[in-house]
């Protein structure tokens, strides 16, 4: 899984959880994060995924498939506090789960070597 499949695994799991709370902060986040809304490798407001890239720079995912760094990353969004609570939904046989959906599709980016 390069570094935007695991950035789109971030997106579809809160969006999950969205659509089963509908908490408008995470919607806001979500709105910002969003990685289908353009044709290119980026998120809705391009600079998320930007501190995305920085975030990951000499990180590797883990042997937990990015379970633990997903949360890590959640506690960075300065302006959205709390959100690494709805992966706490999760645990990592779901986390597992969602990432083999994700991958056994066609998705966007999955040709993306590193990013």
């Amino acid at each position: 899984m390069n570094n935007f499949e695991f950035f789109s695994l971030i997106f579809f799991m809160l969006n999950a959880c969205w659509e089963e709370n509908k908490d408008e902060n995470l919607g806001y986040f979500l709105s910002e994060m969003n990685p289908y809304l353009w044709v290119d490798i980026g998120s809705a407001d391009p600079a998320v995924y930007e501190e995305f890239k920085d975030f990951m720079k000499d990180k590797s995912l883990g042997t937990d498939n990015g379970f633990s760094l997903a949360k890590e990353y959640l506690r960075t969004a300065v302006f959205y506090k709390g959100l690494e609570k709805y992966l706490d939904e999760y645990d990592q046989d779901g986390w597992n789960d969602a990432m083999q959906q994700l991958m056994s599709q066609p998705h966007k980016g999955e040709e993306v070597q590193s990013s």
